[in-house]
């Protein structure tokens, strides 16, 4: 904040905040920088998910489907020592860890891919990992905004790996499922639609290039003076982050009630 303040462009790694009581008072102070017609420094948070062609082309295709049936999304991402995070502090010591710090790339996948915001959730959180900490497994069933349910599990302590974003509607299905070709790591999107052949295509990771493009982009029309210069990437917008970690917060909530629903908070 000390550095917005002096009138300089910040590209924050995420998650945007601790909790949404954090993001609250964040986004306060932030807008409070843009008065008297003074345009407040640009405040980007680094999340690369919205960023990722595949997961564009498959929110793209997802508005194909017609009336959506569920949604599933399945994270087994393995947390140990020989991933480089593993020793970060400061990634540990959020409520929920782990969890939360990886947690909401999946939240962003999700509603980039959606094309919805979720609106409630009900989750089941476990600890099986002494070495993260908790907790280490998340399962929740979530409803959309526009009523289409869905399942979200997490697991840090996995140890296999599986990303994938399958969207089921009444028209098709469309799935985004982390895969390597010819040694690039990426995405395949697959399009399975109701009438017509299906199609899959691969697409390399490149959303963390497109997500400082972007903000390199956004310092450049900064320093325009052209008034009809449209403003920074939303994409990348503090309200983004936080509405990612409002769906974690929400789920962690929803496990200390013992899986009782919890309405997601929505930052505006």
């Amino acid at each position: 904040m000390k550095i917005l303040r002096a009138g300089k462009h910040v590209l924050q790694e995420k998650p945007a905040a601790s909790s949404i009581k954090e993001a609250a008072a964040a986004l306060s102070f932030y807008r409070s920088l843009s008065i008297n017609g003074v345009c407040a420094p640009i405040w980007a948070i680094a999340e690369n998910y919205r960023f990722e062609p595949a997961l564009l082309e498959a929110a793209k295709l997802v508005k194909e489907l017609g009336d959506l049936m569920n949604i599933q999304v399945t994270a087994e991402a393995p947390m140990n020592s020989l991933n480089p995070y593993f020793s970060s502090e400061w990634r540990r010591n959020f409520n929920g860890g782990f969890t939360l710090d990886v947690g909401v790339h999946f939240i962003a996948g999700l509603r980039l891919v959606s094309n919805c915001e979720v609106s409630s959730v009900a989750a089941i959180t476990h600890h099986v990992d002494p070495s993260l900490p908790p907790p280490d497994n998340v399962s929740a069933l979530f409803q959309c905004e526009n009523g289409c349910p869905g399942v979200f599990t997490l697991s840090m302590s996995s140890t296999s790996r599986k990303i994938s974003f399958r969207v089921v509607g009444s028209k098709g299905t469309v799935e985004a499922e982390r895969f390597s070709k010819d040694g690039q790591h990426g995405y395949t999107v697959s399009y399975y639609p109701l009438t017509g052949d299906s199609q899959v295509s691969f697409y390399p990771f490149s959303g963390v290039n497109e997500e400082l493009k972007a903000f390199v982009n956004d310092m450049v029309k900064a320093t325009s003076e052209d008034k009809d210069v449209s403003g920074p990437d939303s994409r990348s917008s503090l309200v983004e982050g936080t509405r990612d970690v409002a769906v974690i917060e929400a789920m962690l909530q929803s496990s200390a009630k013992q899986g009782a629903p919890v309405v997601v908070e929505h930052m505006l």
